[in-house]
């Protein structure tokens, strides 16, 4: 294989060169403790396992296809984290990432195996109208039209409910304890590292899934519509099938309401590290993106964290068709702000997954979602997974290609089994706000808020902003892609945002 600095594999952008290392025999004796019951390597409490996992699955990838090594590891990522509760039903997730759709006269099949149907004309209760498109028309919000595409159901009910059984539960991230907190660090820190494989460069696990949201095929399907909810979905197992523990949520509404977001304890080494300038303390300090460049933020600058009130207006809708792109106050417009507000590399569409904190950001807006889900169950007039609105650019019509997932339709993404793979332990509430360390409840608003790093003094403050500027200044220029839109701007933002160029292009296409 030639060396490169990218490659991109039916449309997947991944970094692949991190330079040479020589294999190691002796590691690859003591990986072999981690091999279970089918003969392959597993992820286990040992955090050891992990680097094992993964240097295990690209060297099978590449033993069995040097030239499609990364397409395969990406696929056995995704089959791991669809299959993991279905035991024996796991060589059908496995083919519905690798047929190919057939679509005829507006019905939608994988071939040998229809997974579901859009068809005109079906008959159904609140029906108004068909559409050219193979969508019905169905009353919505404010007498409002909608359309929808309805799935038909597969036989996959068993699988369904014992997913419920073993489904991951995540935390919101103050709420979790220290081990658990320490566990989930460690493992991301795995996966940043590169990992020697026989015979070939290295790799490095964490820049493959973050280069995942970096090509244009990627963004134009996973944002701008309705399919920005399941592909973000699907984004967050595949990154737990890769570490092998729940990811934690960031719930930004515990630092909005407090009088500066900025002191929030998260910014702190116990937590997230440095809210400003470079990462060089705490858990992430002194990563490297795949762009050679520090991880840098200038959290406070713009955009806004999600409110309470936020949540609430999204709470009150009654269809997926107002929830969701192209409209404003939709899940993807509130989620907008709090990638504008950290800035730096979470400030662009193709760099935002770099930081860590993109995937604790969007577990709580997959949070969000779950609770909206539940909310159109319990008024029993909606079933969510057969809510897929027909709207938004081609790439997110219900049986468009769910890029780059194998073959699985859009649609798929709302389904009951994916939502099932994932439960969430409530956000901490009054009056005891889960008993973190970290909140209190503030009884006037009656929420919990984020524990302050600094006493609120004038003083105090004015110093805060003169380290604030030296360290903005001592970034100087990085490189970003598009920036994410900036719908909504919290009235306490400095307005100092960091100052960038053009994201350098390093993709090879093969």
């Amino acid at each position: 294989m030639k060396p490169a600095t990218g490659l991109l594999i039916t449309g997947i952008s991944i970094l692949f060169i991190r330079g040479q290392y020589q294999y190691s025999i002796s590691r690859d004796r003591k990986c072999q403790q981690y091999i279970g019951s089918h003969g392959n390597i597993e992820i286990t409490q040992e955090d050891d396992s992990v680097f094992c996992f993964h240097q295990h699955l690209y060297q099978s990838a590449l033993d069995a296809s040097p030239t499609d090594a990364m397409l395969l590891y990406i696929r056995e990522l995704l089959w791991k984290s669809l299959s993991r509760c279905h035991g024996n039903g796991s060589e059908e997730w496995r083919q519905w990432l690798t047929k190919e759709k057939v679509c005829n006269n507006g019905t939608c099949r994988m071939e040998e195996r229809r997974i579901n149907i859009c068809k005109k004309g079906q008959n159904e209760s609140k029906t108004k109208a068909t559409t050219s498109k193979g969508c019905r028309m169905n009353n919505a919000d404010n007498g409002n039209s909608n359309n929808t595409c309805e799935v038909r159901r597969t036989n996959h009910t068993k699988a369904e409910k014992k997913a419920h059984h073993c489904s991951w539960i995540r935390k919101e991230v103050r709420a979790m304890n220290r081990s658990e907190w320490t566990q989930f660090v460690n493992r991301l820190n795995i996966l940043k590292e590169a990992i020697p494989v026989r015979g070939h460069r290295s790799f490095v696990p964490y820049d493959v899934i973050s280069d995942l949201h970096r090509s244009n095929e990627s963004l134009h399907s996973s944002h701008g519509g309705p399919n920005f909810l399941g592909w973000h979905r699907m984004y967050l197992l595949l990154l737990e099938a890769a570490i092998g523990v729940p990811i934690p949520y960031w719930d930004s509404r515990l630092d909005y309401d407090m009088t500066d977001p900025t002191d929030s304890i998260l910014w702190t080494s116990e937590f997230f590290g440095p809210g400003f300038g470079l990462e060089d303390s705490g858990p992430f300090a002194n990563w490297k993106t795949p762009d050679n460049e520090s991880l840098v933020r200038n959290i406070g600058n713009n955009g806004s964290l999600v409110s309470s009130d936020m949540v609430k207006t999204i709470l009150r809708y009654r269809r997926h068709s107002r929830a969701v792109e192209p409209i404003l106050n939709s899940i993807e417009d509130i989620h907008e702000g709090p990638h504008r507000w950290v800035d730096g590399q979470m400030s662009s569409l193709e760099t935002a997954p770099q930081d860590p904190i993109f995937f604790l950001h969007h577990s709580f807006i997959d949070y969000i979602w779950y609770m909206f889900r539940k909310k159109l169950r319990k008024r029993g007039e909606i079933n969510p997974a057969l809510d897929y609105p027909c709207k938004g650019p081609e790439s997110h019509h219900s049986y468009a290609t769910m890029f780059p997932y194998g073959n699985l339709p859009n649609i798929y993404g709302y389904s009951d089994h994916l939502e099932s793979l994932t439960h969430y332990v409530p956000s901490p509430k009054c009056p005891d706000c889960g008993n973190s360390a970290y909140l209190y409840c503030d009884h006037g608003i009656r929420r919990c808020k984020s524990k302050a790093v600094t006493a609120q003094t004038s003083n105090i403050r004015n110093e805060k902003i003169k380290k604030i500027r030296y360290r903005i200044r001592a970034i100087g220029i990085i490189h970003l892609g598009r920036k994410f839109e900036l719908h909504i701007i919290d009235q306490r933002t400095r307005g100092d945002t960091l100052t960038f160029l053009p994201l350098i292009d390093r993709v090879v296409n093969v």
